[in-house]
């Protein structure tokens, strides 16, 4: 074969990489599926593969196609009058109509358009304009409204709403208890996606044939999926699709840079970067890892956090081939009612307390200090999984969590990468881990020994127990010293850098910087960035504890319900597409007042030591 008889990926432009700290060249390498087993190497015995769809994993389906199989789709929906429209593009686009289910989370004030009335008043309109028939047609005359009841409403008002994750997160809780009335197979097909979306006809048996080329029982399609208006086009003659692999730390990590690929033979292996606006898998992956509802106001870090999530349990992100789904940007970005966020129901305290969450969840600086109460969070359900590790991860993806840096030894793996070995869990793929219902502590213990989370000073005993001690005697005095003098340091680094983006101007600065950069001519010009931070949150954090005041991280945010749990505030936000950070307004206003505050105190502070020593010298 020649070069690029498999695709081709672009790696970014040279310039942009080696400000980001890159040592690649950039450009355009070959696409190479068999790399993915082999690593490059010719010994049949370094040859590892993913694990293909074996009977064992299908509890007696075929292992291709779905029939037998649902597909679940899940839509969060913030005040969107493009919602029922999304409805009847996937129902009337589908091939098999009858078998998708369609949960939205629908975030609505009382005049708001009511998602599922408007679908149906759209199919009805169908079936009058052409007559009736099958579901692209609106449905059979007479009747009321076509798939009505395989569509599932979960309504709170827009005030109660606490952002993307909380609301995926919601609908994540909603599949659980699905899948306790056993509505839903491990085995079916689930997609999550948002609700202003158009799709490719036969979309939803297109997506599964794409799945099914991965080769891959832990399979998950994910990307930035393109816009509406290259719906039944070939982008640029090349079939050219959004690729997802490399980061940038703001307040968390975000992805950035959006790559590339061209012509690919199959769906591409990636360094563990996932994006929210598609994802496409076997059910149980969802069910296994659901988003964290514990994270209101976060936006920046949700995609990341589970892409380590997804990638520890054995699953593995793929770039799709072909582009099938689609997204309306214009008409979801120039709405003022779906691009802000106008009555958040959570508070500082929330937001600080989910950033502390996902910190410590990751290592990354600014997080749980303290290694028991790390290790609890990481074991519990919204946690990592216990098929790799976080060091894996990281060596993985290349993202060096520890630092704050987007690469750990400045190596681009936005190419050609090979997959990662791992034990599968000895109860199988369909196994749903079981975590306590108050405390999110997990109920399958002992770990057995293919757990990275086995310990035999505790799992080797076969002893239920209710929490597990950190071994400290083990690490060497040196090496743990060492590590704890680069926490430190990290830590340090992370508080500077919290000072510095507190600041509107060093901000505005980054801003301007970063944009310029990515105006570049170069395949990346369509992809701007925006950096930005809520590292006044942890700011806050940092004086709380100072003060002696406790920052409640753990256990998890239980507080009741999740919908009555959270304090109110308003908190503004602005989305100007996937991977751009809302912005809270109320933290940039505080940040300013305290600014203002710390400006008084100066000012008094020098008036009074002046007047003293006017005073002094009259008496004199």
């Amino acid at each position: 074969m020649t070069l690029g008889d498999y695709g081709e990926i672009f790696m970014g432009n040279p310039q942009n990489l080696e400000r980001a700290g890159y040592k690649d060249k950039g450009g355009n390498i070959s696409y190479d599926p068999e790399f993915e087993c082999t690593g490059g190497s010719s010994d049949p015995n370094d040859r590892q593969c993913a694990y293909e769809t074996q009977e064992s994993h299908v509890m007696g389906l075929e292992t291709t196609g779905w029939d037998g199989r649902l597909m679940h789709l899940n839509m969060p929906s913030f005040r969107d009058p493009l919602c029922p429209r999304t409805l009847k593009y996937l129902f009337t686009k589908a091939k098999r109509p009858d078998d998708i289910r369609v949960r939205v989370l629908q975030q609505n004030m009382d005049d708001d358009v009511d998602c599922l009335e408007k679908y149906c008043e759209m199919m009805a309109q169908l079936r009058e304009e052409t007559g009736g028939g099958d579901t692209a047609k609106g449905g059979p005359v007479g009747e009321d409204c076509p798939h009505r009841d395989q569509i599932f409403i979960h309504a709170i008002s827009a005030k109660e709403a606490a952002g993307p994750t909380y609301a995926r997160g919601l609908l994540g809780q909603d599949m659980h208890a699905a899948y306790l009335k056993k509505e839903i197979s491990t085995q079916d097909f689930c997609m999550s996606t948002d609700s202003h979306m158009d799709f490719e006809p036969e979309w939803d048996d297109k997506m599964v044939n794409m799945w099914d080329q991965c080769k891959n029982e832990y399979a998950v399609l994910s990307t930035y999926v393109a816009n509406i208006d290259q719906l039944g086009q070939n982008l640029n003659g090349v079939h050219e699709v959004p690729h997802l692999c490399m980061v940038t730390f703001t307040s968390q990590v975000r992805t950035t840079a959006t790559k590339c690929a061209r012509n690919l033979v199959k769906p591409k292996l990636t360094n563990a970067i996932w994006g929210a606006g598609l994802s496409f898998s076997k059910c149980h992956a969802e069910l296994k890892v659901p988003v964290d509802v514990h994270t209101p106001g976060i936006f920046d870090g949700e995609e990341f956090n589970r892409a380590a999530r997804f990638w520890t349990y054995g699953y593995d992100i793929y770039t799709p081939n072909r582009v099938y789904v689609l997204h309306d940007y214009p008409g979801s970005q120039h709405n003022p009612k779906t691009s802000s966020w106008s009555h958040g129901s959570f508070g500082q305290e929330d937001l600080q307390n989910a950033y502390y969450r996902l910190n410590t969840m990751l290592d990354i600086p600014g997080g749980e200090l303290d290694e028991q109460k790390a290790l609890q969070l990481k074991r519990s359900k919204y946690g990592l999984g216990d098929r790799r590790t976080l060091d894996q991860l990281i060596e993985f993806s290349g993202v060096d969590l520890r630092h704050k840096r987007p690469t750990i030894d400045g190596k681009n793996r936005c190419g050609n990468l090979q997959w990662v070995p791992f034990i599968e869990h000895p109860k199988g793929v369909n196994f749903i881990p079981s975590f306590d219902d108050i405390t999110e502590a997990p109920l399958d213990l002992p770990y057995e020994k293919s757990s990275v989370w086995y310990d035999p000073h505790f799992d080797g005993a076969g002893a239920g127990m209710v929490s597990r001690e950190v071994i400290h005697d083990e690490e060497d005095p040196k090496e743990k010293e060492l590590r704890h003098a680069e926490e430190k340091a990290a830590h340090l680094v992370f508080k500077e850098e919290a000072k510095q983006l507190a600041g509107n101007s060093h901000h505005a600065d980054e801003h301007k910087r970063l944009a310029a950069a990515l105006e570049e001519d170069g395949a990346e010009r369509r992809h701007k960035e925006v950096v930005s931070s809520a590292a006044a949150a942890a700011l806050k954090a940092e004086q709380m504890e100072k003060e002696g005041v406790g920052v409640v991280v753990f256990p998890p945010l239980l507080r009741g319900s999740p919908q009555s749990a959270l304090a109110k505030s308003k908190l503004f936000f602005s989305q100007k597409e996937h991977g751009i950070e809302h912005l809270p307004m109320q933290v940039k206003i505080s940040v300013i007042l305290m600014i203002f505050g710390l400006c008084a105190a100066l000012i008094t502070s020098k008036r009074s030591v002046r007047d003293r020593r006017q005073k002094n010298s009259k008496k004199r």
